[in-house]
């Protein structure tokens, strides 16, 4: 009777899973389907990427315009407390989209410009050292053995209507490519403000929308810290983006004010890189004088010892003092995890993966603490770690005993 009774039991319990049981068989499938048929998979999901593209941007735009609209919304909860909630929300949205499209619009009218005549006039520097090249071969590339600048120089003569003609070829394909590339960014740019328009306003609705599916299908005693441990990534994730794109920000500019009062060359165009190089946490500041250097070898060699002078003292300020005082401790990563990400990223997403690499490893190292935090209540016993980094004393006592 008991045999009898445990095989209903199983039957039951296999019954009641039943739905679990096919659609992971119908995922698995899937999955070997789109193994066999990779060239077809590929180009399925690049499809998609672009259908979705304007969704991915407005998601993106959403993401982190909300901390901005957060700010304004405290502001006029100050300012009026406890009336017309759904007007202070419309307010703080249009001052936070106002405040930001602009911004985005002076940097585009105001620098761009600037930047360009910049790139115009270094193309013109390249140009008077090719002619002083010319007109003096043997001052160039001497010291290295077995090479010889008048045969250089000849090759490129002897060849430069090839290259014209080949570089005529190709230059109406690259202008088509380009134009039509220009026209569909900014086709998905629009349409992708004006979706993360919808989705800032609807955010609260979207975030309940996740939490019930959390709550659907995690089960009953994890779904509260799964929830938890959403909104803890969350935090991290955002907080590195918003903070890092702040403190970047106030880097490139007090190196563009910093140049321009030293008297620098260029100081809008390597400002802008600077700006933006800072984003990737260690090694951005050094990528970032790498090109300044560069340039300013063909003008003056020494203003390349100044300006790795000038970047270095900056990024001294910015890694003691503005980067704690604006981050503060939004990752709690590690400086081999800091490695590790842009490392990783870089080789499978290029800059874009350097940037948003760190922040993601900063997710996944909370994630495995947290792995191990329920390994060890699993265990039912403490952490052997837990006091480590706030007690001297016992770390001592500890290790003399190691």
């Amino acid at each position: 009777m008991k045999e009898e009774k445990k095989y209903v039991n199983r039957l039951k319990m296999v019954v009641s899973n039943i739905w679990y049981i096919v659609a992971l068989v119908a995922i698995c499938t899937a999955v070997i389907m789109m193994i066999v048929n990779w060239s077809g998979t590929l180009e399925a999901l690049g499809k998609a990427f672009k259908v979705l593209m304007p969704f991915i941007i407005g998601f993106i735009f959403a993401y982190l315009m909300i901390p901005v609209i957060r700010i304004f919304r405290k502001l006029l909860d100050h300012i009026a407390t406890g009336r017309a909630m759904k007007a202070k929300k419309i307010i703080a949205m249009i001052i936070s989209y106002v405040l930001v499209l602009g911004f985005i619009t002076m940097i585009v009218v105001f620098v761009a410009p600037q930047i360009a005549q910049s790139v115009r006039e270094l193309g013109k520097t390249v140009q008077t050292g090719y002619a002083y090249i010319k007109r003096n071969p043997n001052s160039f590339l001497d010291f290295i053995p077995g090479v010889k600048t008048e045969d250089i120089l000849s090759g490129l003569k002897d060849n430069i209507n090839d290259i014209a003609m080949h570089t005529s070829t190709k230059v109406f394909p690259y202008l088509y490519s380009i134009f039509t590339s220009t026209f569909v960014i900014a086709y998905d740019v629009f349409f992708g403000l004006v979706i993360s328009i919808y989705m800032a306003w609807e955010k609260d609705t979207l975030a309940r929308g996740f939490r019930r599916l959390i709550y659907a299908f995690v089960p009953k005693k994890r779904a509260k810290k799964t929830w938890d441990m959403f909104l803890n990534c969350n935090r991290i994730f955002n907080g590195f983006l918003v903070g890092k794109a702040i403190d970047s920000l106030i880097i490139g500019i007090i190196t563009f004010i910093t140049m321009t009062i030293f008297g620098f060359p260029y100081p809008v165009l390597l400002s802008v890189i600077v700006c933006i190089t800072n984003m990737i946490p260690y090694f951005g500041p050094f990528i970032g004088a790498i090109p300044g250097c560069a340039i300013y070898l063909f003008i003056d060699p020494m203003l390349v010892l100044w300006f790795a002078l000038m970047i270095l003292i900056i990024q001294q300020f910015d890694g003691w003092i503005l980067g704690p005082w604006i981050l503060g401790d939004q990752t709690g990563i590690k400086p081999l995890t800091v490695i590790l990400g842009i490392t990783v990223g870089g080789a499978y997403f290029g800059v874009l993966g350097m940037f948003l690499g760190v922040p993601t490893a900063a997710v996944l190292q909370y994630l495995g603490g947290e792995l191990v935090k329920y390994r060890f209540s699993k265990k039912k016993m403490d952490d052997p770690m837990d006091g480590w980094g706030n007690n001297d004393k016992k770390r001592d006592e500890i290790t003399q005993k190691e």
